[in-house]
């Protein structure tokens, strides 16, 4: 009975619509330039809520990070403020924030099954997932995740 609330409590789960993944995976991926990623300001996170525009594969100009969280989710909640304070030691790097609910389509098409997920997105292509909040928690350990991801 531990480890399951050990593991509810490092994420959660969300079942996925087979119908709206297809739909996902049949939108172009495209650049991430202001229009599909926005500048962010330093010591920002943006909140994204165009649910067509980020796909796997695409390419950015510079590290992106993608936290991919719900409203409902307790994990989520305490990632949060560790998210947005990287935001603010990180100006170079580009937080955004995307909720599950509201956005279906892109966490589907990024194969998100619970949240916290969280996607570094590298400007040679390559894409980093991390799925709840072992590796990410404390601060310092999403911090050196960020540094040495740069």
């Amino acid at each position: 009975m531990a480890a399951a609330a050990v593991l509810c409590m490092a994420s959660c789960s969300k079942q996925a619509n087979a119908t709206d993944a297809e739909e996902a995976q049949a939108t172009t991926t495209e650049v991430a330039t202001e229009e599909a990623a926005p500048a962010t300001e330093a010591g920002k996170v943006v909140v994204f809520d165009n649910d067509t525009t980020l796909r796997p594969g695409m390419t950015v100009d510079r590290l992106t990070i993608l936290d991919f969280n719900a409203v409902w989710c307790g994990p989520c909640k305490q990632l949060h403020p560790v998210f947005e304070e990287a935001a603010k030691t990180f100006s170079d790097v580009r937080f955004i924030s995307v909720d599950i609910d509201n956005l279906p389509l892109t966490a589907q098409a990024f194969g998100v099954e619970a949240v916290p997920t969280v996607v570094f997105l590298k400007p040679d292509g390559t894409a980093q997932t991390f799925v709840g909040t072992q590796d990410l928690l404390p601060a310092e350990k999403f911090d050196k995740l960020v540094r040495d991801n740069k």
